[in-house]
């Protein structure tokens, strides 16, 4: 009948078990696809968004085009020189901007320049077709999708005295945008037709695409939450979607239900193990209660040892104290007695209170002790407390306490040690570390003050330099405008006055507008350095076109130019665009600092040769020189050697951050206050 009870008690709490590991898999599923869901939701909400800022970023593109001199002279009156020229602007912002191409088209849609044009070959002539240059005719600024270039157009309408005379689009290829968005989730982008435009490379590199393959399968959870999964290859995925309306793609996050599914699983393989360590945690109580028999008899058998054990404490060297169950003190060895200046005589039946002192003080020590008398008992291994000699002195000590197995009735082994040289070693040494703690942490402070005023005070330097820099040179272009209108006011009835002073003021205006192109340049983010560093450019034909460029002004300021190459042709890694920008400020900068100094003898050099598997270009004048203190901040941005209104001093901090992107460094190589100054450019070797 027992063994038939036990039985059916085992079968339904086996049962019970099956019942609540399956109601627990059902709500830690339930829980895990809701939570994902809301994750996923959030995730959507980030992809969308950082699909907005990163088109957004060119939106001002075909806008900032209509407003050039240039294109609008090429539209009214194209000749070869202009078509170049433009181009050159658009190759030059397109690599900036970071966008695909630029094009200007005219009022029938045929390409009138482009930013690509050195391969021109590749491009189509024309876009009269086009959605964005049929709403840009219109006059709105369109925008459009190529789906079989996968590429993003946003295109706006050029006026010249209110008369439209042609377009400017901005090209943005699908695999820059997506690079763009620098985005760990499995997102994807589709049409309304379900076309997938493109996705992460999670999903690129699965089966899932294209997501129109296989239909969607729906399924609704516990709290009324509706989910759409997709199954691959028996592998499910969690699919939260949106159409946008204004663009018209539909976006979607994927996340794959398999560690959903885990988690469910393990939480019932616990709750199943819990079951089963109840179970088995009965067997054993039940087997320990046979053994507690067969302990008693083992008891007994150690009364002998006990007696030994006795002797042992007499003579032991550290402070042995036997109690009853009671709590009773029963007999104490002699270092007991030395330690507390007291005789078993006079501490015999005394409770093991009287040894210590404020025992109020040590709460858990004092429930041990009152727990003797009830009965209970807990091991105590290595608690400091205050012991009390007779004469009323303290001293600290260990107290330690266990069962004594061996004996009839149960009493305590009770362990006391003098710590009081131990102590006083530790006071010492905390005396000493609180000291030096102390120390370090002043230290740190004055040091953490005197760093944060030092980066103080650079903001405020550099805030001061562009701020006294903006102010001189707008202010001298906006004094001549307001004496310009002042002067139409007066002349409002002699017409031929105003097509004098008009030229002037678009002067003024072109000026400002170079002044916060500069700004814009140094703000925008260059494009990506590998995208530059994948084409090559002579290093020794770009200081030619350079120098070109200041033919005339070399020619007038007498300057000695000289050019020395170690090799014909040093490929480099990059283009010539940015090559040529660098060489060109520098350049620049030279010419600048040779006219300062008013010397008869104006001599500008140019050193190229290969060096480490670097190609090398060295560029020396004989101006003026900078100071030390000057050379510490050269190439800090809004900080010029130039008097104040001849320029904002972004120079060599674009000229450094394109040295960068192309795996280069830029150097003053030498620098003599009255001899002159030495750039060192150093970029990669193509093919290295």
């Amino acid at each position: 009948m027992r063994v038939k009870r036990s039985i059916a008690l085992l079968v339904l709490v086996v049962l019970l078990g099956m019942l609540m590991t399956r109601q627990v898999y059902v709500y830690t599923r339930d829980r895990s696809f809701y939570e994902a869901h809301q994750e996923t939701g959030q995730r959507l909400l980030d992809v969308i968004g950082s699909i907005r800022v990163t088109i957004d970023q060119y939106r001002y593109l075909p806008f900032l085009l209509t407003q050039n001199r240039d294109v609008k002279d090429l539209l009214i009156q194209p000749n070869p020189d202009k078509i170049i020229r433009v181009s050159r602007y658009l190759e030059q912002t397109n690599l900036i901007a970071g966008s695909a191409a630029l094009i200007i088209l005219d009022t029938q849609g045929d390409v009138v320049a482009y930013s690509n044009w050195r391969e021109s070959k590749k491009a189509p002539r024309s876009y009269r077709s086009s959605e964005f240059f049929r709403q840009a005719i219109s006059g709105e600024q369109g925008r459009a999708f190529a789906t079989q270039s996968s590429s993003y157009y946003l295109s706006a309408p050029i006026y010249h005295r209110q008369t439209l005379i042609g377009v400017s689009v901005m090209k943005l290829d699908m695999e820059g945008l997506k690079e763009q968005l620098s985005l760990e989730s499995a997102f994807f982008v589709t049409d309304e037709k379900g076309q997938t435009l493109f996705a992460s490379r999670l999903l690129e590199a699965s089966s899932l695409l294209p997501l129109s393959s296989t239909p969607l399968k729906q399924e609704i959870l516990h709290n009324g939450t509706l989910l759409k999964m997709k199954v691959d290859n028996d592998k499910a995925y969690l699919v939260h979607d949106v159409l946008l309306d204004d663009l018209r793609w539909r976006v979607g996050v994927v996340e794959p239900t398999k560690p959903l599914e885990q988690k469910a699983i393990v939480a019932a393989l616990i709750v199943a193990g819990g079951f089963l360590a109840l179970l088995l945690l009965g067997l054993y109580l039940r087997e320990f209660r046979l053994k507690r028999r067969s302990q008693q008899e083992v008891l007994n058998a150690h009364m002998e040892s006990e007696q030994r054990q006795r002797h042992i404490i007499n003579t032991a060297q550290v402070g042995l104290v036997t109690v009853d169950k009671f709590g009773k003190i029963l007999s104490v060895n002699q270092m007991v007695m030395q330690q507390f200046g007291v005789s078993l005589t006079l501490i015999e039946g005394q409770s093991l209170h009287i040894l210590f002192a404020d025992i109020e003080l040590f709460a858990p020590l004092k429930r041990w002790l009152d727990g003797l008398q009830k009965g209970e008992f807990t091991p105590i291994t290595g608690y400091e407390v205050v012991g009390q000699r007779s004469d009323g002195s303290t001293f600290p000590l260990l107290f330690s306490m266990r069962l004594m197995t061996v004996t009839p009735e149960p009493s305590y082994l009770v362990t006391i040690i003098d710590i009081s040289r131990r102590k006083r070693l530790e006071y010492a040494l905390r005396e000493a570390n609180e000291s030096l703690e102390q120390k370090v942490e002043e230290r740190t402070l004055a040091l953490a003050s005197a760093q944060h005023e030092l980066i103080q005070a650079e903001k405020l330097a550099a805030l001061g330099r562009m701020s006294a820099a903006m102010v001189h040179e707008l202010n001298q272009p906006l004094t001549a405008m307001r004496n310009y209108l002042a002067i139409f006011r007066q002349v409002i009835d002699r017409p031929d006055l105003l097509k004098e002073n008009l030229p002037l003021m678009n002067t003024l205006v072109d000026r400002m507008a170079g002044m916060t192109g500069q700004l814009k340049t140094f703000a925008y983010k260059t494009p990506d350095n590998m995208e530059m560093q994948r084409g090559s450019a002579d290093l020794q034909g770009c200081v030619r076109n350079v120098l070109c460029h200041y033919e005339d002004r070399i020619r007038s300021e007498q300057i000695d130019v000289s050019l020395e190459c170690q090799r014909p042709t040093i490929l480099i890694r990059g283009d010539d665009v940015a090559v040529e920008q660098i060489i060109n400020n520098l350049v620049s900068n030279a010419l600048d600092a040779i006219a300062a100094t008013g010397s008869s003898e104006r001599q500008l050099s140019f050193h190229l040769y290969v060096q480490d598997q670097l190609g090398c270009l060295d560029i020396s004048d004989n101006g003026a020189g900078v100071s030390k203190e000057q050379l510490k901040t050269l190439f800090e941005p809004f900080y010029t050697t130039k008097k104040i209104g001849t320029g904002l001093g972004l120079g060599l901090a674009i000229v450094q951050g394109i040295v960068r992107d192309l795996g280069g460094v830029i150097t003053v190589k030498t620098n003599h206050p009255a001899e002159g100054l030495c750039f060192s450019v150093k970029l990669p070797l193509h093919g290295e």
